[in-house]
């Protein structure tokens, strides 16, 4: 079975010409993925009783350039769609209240064992989880990036109380924010995002120091972001494919609404 949920996309969700950012799509995907979980109590709160913990360690997001806007009502539908002895992978579809869809894509979720601290197998969680391979992706193999090119950008960020989540750890949101930080907002007018993955490789915590280095591929316009912490470890990379817009769905095209 899927489960869907509704909202209603805040303030907080948008960019400078009202459109939905690639920030809000993980994060609702991620809620409505727990609220799911809740429902076959595996929730958060269910596993920490064993000593588990959900840690996601890929992000896989296709964007149409027909996006949301400020204010508009989504539907998001998630479901199970692969498990192993250690990975479930859950998909995602969004949607707008005309049926239009505006994202789709998958995340691949492990248990980490809060004792040992490290990754804890699935099986035993398995009769609870139903699974639905035939709504699969058509590959869940982890996603090769492009190799470094020009260099753009570096630039540091320090880890403060409003990045942590409930764990204490870095919010995984949060790499996203600062990897999209320094976006040129005459390349975000121009160009749309097509597809966006994340991977999270290590633990980042309060006082730590994050330095993200921002580099063009050879598949131009795609970009590569390395944040690494201050031990040099890589926490997080994202890699995101963009193309020039052809619809304008800003401001303007907002106030012209019903």
């Amino acid at each position: 079975m899927n489960y869907a949920h509704h909202y209603s996309l805040t303030a907080a969700d948008m960019d400078t010409r009202y459109r939905m950012t690639p920030n809000a799509v993980l994060l609702y995907y991620q809620d409505c993925w727990a609220r799911y979980m809740a429902c076959l109590n595996l929730a958060a709160f269910d596993i920490i009783k064993i000593n588990r913990l959900w840690v996601i360690t890929e992000f896989n997001a296709w964007f149409e350039e027909q996006t949301a806007l400020w204010s508009d009502d989504i539907e998001v539908i998630v479901w199970n769609s692969e498990i192993s002895t250690l990975r479930l992978y859950a998909e995602f579809r969004i949607r707008r209240a005309d049926g239009v869809e505006v994202a789709h894509g998958y995340g691949c979720w492990t248990l980490l064992d809060t004792e040992a601290h490290r990754l804890a197998p699935l099986t035993p969680i398995q009769p609870q989880l139903p699974i639905l391979p035939e709504l699969t992706a058509p590959n869940h193999k982890k996603r090769r990036f492009p190799q470094d090119g020009t260099l753009l950008q570096q630039y540091t960020h320090s880890v403060n109380p409003i990045n942590l989540d409930f764990n204490g750890h870095v919010n995984n949101r949060t790499y996203l924010s600062i990897a999209m930080q320094s976006a040129d907002e005459a390349f975000m007018d121009a160009h749309a995002i097509r597809a966006l993955s994340i991977h999270w490789l290590k633990e980042t915590f309060r006082g730590d120091i994050l330095t993200c280095r921002i580099t063009e591929t050879s598949s131009s316009p795609s970009f590569l972001h390395t944040l690494s912490r201050s031990d040099d470890q890589t926490a997080a990379i994202v890699y995101s494919e963009w193309a020039p817009r052809t619809i304008q769905n800003d401001v303007a095209t907002h106030a012209k609404r019903d």
